[in-house]
């Protein structure tokens, strides 16, 4: 009896355990480190910050485990583990970048409102303008308050806030499903709320663009 022969008799007797191809023996542990290359994307929050990689590796992560499960396509098995793993690394490369972001500096509120102050549309044509001409593009906007009032009340307005651009966006011309809003409340300060002066650039819209 060959070697070949006596390692498909041995891997079907770990009930698919390993799988012989072309002199490369591929197990189990090696769909285990695709696994925790998966996971560790998945903890870097690639399905947000980089959902198409993020895709591509959990596909073939599936596909990988049902090739090891069937045995029958082992070379396959083995290109299916390297591109989940190159996948879920590409992901976690991405993710790790800065986002662009577009700020919007002088879009402004009423206060203790979602209302846009008159002086806010120009910037906003500004941005409807930006985004016709980079259609490709994707973005979240993002509203931000000072620390002042409760932190509950801070967020849900921004909350508000970020719906409020959003809409106007959507109402000019920019497609739906481009766009995003969220509200990050006093979550993410860029200055010094015990001043005046910071706590105005805290109170802020941003585009932040999605991968």
């Amino acid at each position: 009896m060959n070697r070949n022969l006596l390692t498909i008799i041995a891997c079907s007797t770990l009930l698919g355990a390993c799988a012989w191809h072309g002199g490369i023996n591929v197990d189990r542990s090696e769909l285990d480190e695709a696994r925790e290359h998966v996971a560790a994307a998945r903890a870097a929050g690639a399905e947000t910050c980089a959902p198409k990689e993020m895709a591509k590796a959990q596909a073939s992560l599936l596909y990988a485990g049902h090739e090891l499960t069937e045995g029958i396509h082992p070379d396959e098995n083995a290109m299916l583990i390297d591109s989940a793993i190159k996948h879920a690394d590409q992901a976690v490369a991405i993710c790790k970048k800065k986002p662009e972001t577009i700020a919007l500096t002088g879009v402004q509120f009423e206060t203790n409102s979602d209302e846009l102050t008159a002086a806010s549309v120009a910037i906003l044509d500004g941005a409807v303008a930006t985004l016709k001409k980079r259609a490709h593009i994707r973005v979240e906007v993002s509203a931000h308050t000072d620390s002042r009032g409760q932190a509950a009340y801070n967020q849900a307005l921004s909350d508000k806030r970020a719906a409020s651009v959003r809409a106007y966006l959507i109402g000019h011309g920019i497609a739906a499903n481009r766009l995003s809003a969220k509200g990050y409340g006093e979550s993410r300060p860029i200055a010094d709320n015990g001043t005046a002066a910071g706590r105005a650039k805290n109170r802020r819209v941003e585009l932040t663009v999605l991968r």
